[in-house]
């Protein structure tokens, strides 16, 4: 009786077996199959085209706008200035940054404008607007804002020391010297040379610069101008804010600079160029 139970058994598993490959085992299919996979570490892998999105990904270029002024002016106003002054024909995206210094923006160039960042200074109503250069992955807010490239004239120099390294040392001795005006300019009788320079934001203006002979101690003082300057202080001499917004107590305010220090810009072209020696000799 037991052989012929258990026999019953047997036949009733195998026939249930029989049926679930009859009528196909859902749980075979969906749930024991993916099991084994799992067990037998297989990775399921999707195939696509990593290097083709890589190299057809749109090209940005970063930088940061700071806009020192006490104007009420909104972003989008500002932006869409200096895209104009900029010339861009691809699309220009910025965001506004908090900043104690002033206004900051992120700005994302579409395509490479090394003109932004190394031409200027920008102005927008007579206030600057500086640029700096942003790689990607830094913190916008840590960009630092201390210099703003400007050509510089130096005046009243006697011709016989007109020379390119002079024009160079001149430009040191108030900033650093980026590059040289290969000639000089102006009437025979007043000729001067140009240096472009990176100017200091924490010092104030320099109105001229003494030469002093080494063998007499003749002194000669060169008169300072300074292409697009933009707004400064006639009390202290900063760039960056007017007089309605200086710190200089009120007891101590006394016009010290004047707007001759403003010129206008020497373009190549200018009629009046002279050939500069190198140095002296």
């Amino acid at each position: 009786m037991a052989d012929q139970g258990t026999s019953s058994v047997v036949e009733a598993i195998q026939a249930g077996e029989e049926g679930r490959k009859q009528v196909g085992d859902p749980k075979r299919r969906a749930g024991k199959e993916v099991a084994e996979s799992v067990l037998e570490g297989e990775k399921q892998i999707l195939v696509v085209n990593m290097t083709g999105a890589r190299e057809t990904r749109r090209p940005q270029f970063l930088a940061v706008g700071l806009f020192l002024s006490v104007l009420l002016v909104k972003s989008k106003q500002l932006i869409d200035h200096m895209k104009k002054v900029w010339n861009l024909r691809g699309q220009l995206e910025a965001s506004t940054l908090e900043s104690e210094a002033g206004r900051k923006s992120v700005l994302v160039f579409l395509e490479e404008r090394k003109h932004a960042i190394l031409a200027g200074p920008w102005q927008y109503k007579m206030d600057v607007f500086l640029v700096e250069s942003l790689a990607e992955g830094d913190d916008p807010s840590s960009v630092p804002f201390t210099h703003v490239p400007m050509w510089i004239q130096f005046r009243n120099i006697p011709f016989y020391l007109l020379t390119k390294k002079l024009a160079f040392d001149l430009g040191e001795c108030i900033g650093s010297t980026l590059m040289v005006d290969n000639n000089a300019r102006g009437s025979i009788s007043d000729k001067f040379v140009r240096t472009r320079v990176k100017l200091p934001l924490y010092r104030a203006l320099r109105m001229e610069l003494l030469l002093v002979d080494e063998i007499t101690g003749e002194e000669v003082a060169v008169q300072i101008r300074y292409e697009r300057l933009p707004n400064f202080c006639l009390f202290c001499g900063f760039i960056g804010h007017m007089e309605a917004r200086c710190d200089v107590p009120m007891t101590d305010r006394k016009i010290m600079y004047n707007l001759k220090l403003m010129v206008l810009p020497v373009h190549f072209e200018f009629p009046h160029t002279w050939f500069l020696p190198d140095a002296m000799g």
